[in-house]
């Protein structure tokens, strides 16, 4: 562990450090990566070069790598992960806690260029039976979570609607959420390929849209920051047909078996922030 004043430097100016150590070998960014406190360790990640990144936790442990990977969200986390090869990816993996593997292994099933390679499972959903007290306690479990709505789902875990989440702050306690004002969710269908979600007219009022299956089961969120740095490495061709085809039917197939972990309540870790703007 490096001392307090380099951590402190680190911690206030990762860009900085990300700079310095992308001009490092992967074995020297690994160590000073793997002396970072995790969090500290996950910001300078998050500032450095994609392939940079993932050469630095290739040469961690898996043990000591998975406490900087499951500060990240999902769909960076993925995006590095794609980078490993196959055995140094499984040990990372088995690596993690379950409710960090079990939605990364999900988003890695959809081939990449489609919006399910980007989705963030990791969100407060709700029924709509969900008292609100109920809601307001689920939320205050989870702050990280929740920004701006909470997402509806019904007994499929389709998702039926979006509720501001400020009404639970203004609203009977007692009152089911299905009693509050919602909008009709616009979703992006997992299949679609990024290019062609990038130009969904929703953008234009919103930095987060939910995204579901081709039954409608709500599968998470994705962030138009994550869109745009999809599209700028490059991802931009999403799958047509056969082979391709096929590994997006396991993906709903994976999630329908999947969903009951990641969602119906909460989960505990964070996401970006959703809403207009």
């Amino acid at each position: 562990m490096f001392g307090g004043i380099t951590t402190a430097f680190v911690e206030a100016y990762p860009d900085d450090a990300a700079r310095v150590l992308g001009d490092a070998t992967p074995q020297v960014t690994g160590e000073v990566l793997g002396a970072l406190p995790a969090s500290v360790a996950t910001a300078v990640l998050r500032e450095m070069n994609p392939q940079t990144a993932a050469k630095a936790l290739a040469g961690l442990a898996p043990e000591a790598a998975s406490r900087i990977v499951r500060h990240l969200p999902v769909a960076l986390a993925a995006a590095l992960v794609l980078r490993l090869d196959a055995e140094e990816r499984g040990a990372l993996i088995r690596a993690l806690p379950a409710k960090v593997s079990v939605p990364l292994r999900m988003v890695l099933s959809f081939p990449a260029g489609s919006v399910g390679s980007i989705i963030d499972p990791r969100v407060v959903t709700v029924r709509p039976e969900t008292r609100v007290g109920e809601a307001t306690e689920i939320a205050r479990r989870a702050p990280a979570l929740l920004r701006k709505y909470l997402y509806v789902l019904d007994d499929h875990q389709r998702l039926t609607g979006k509720v501001d989440a400020r009404q639970c702050l203004l609203r009977d306690p007692a009152l089911p959420i299905d009693r509050l004002d919602q909008e009709e969710p616009v979703a992006l269908r997992a299949r679609t390929s990024l290019r062609e979600a990038s130009r969904h007219p929703a953008w234009e009022h919103f930095s987060v849209l939910p995204a579901t299956d081709h039954r409608g089961v709500f599968l998470g969120v994705v962030r138009r920051a994550s869109l745009r740095r999809a599209l700028a490495e490059g991802a931009a061709t999403g799958p047509e047909t056969g082979l391709a085809g096929l590994a997006l039917d396991l993906a709903d197939l994976y999630w329908q078996t999947a969903a009951g972990l990641i969602t119906g309540t909460t989960t505990r870790d964070e996401r970006d922030r959703g809403g207009p703007g």
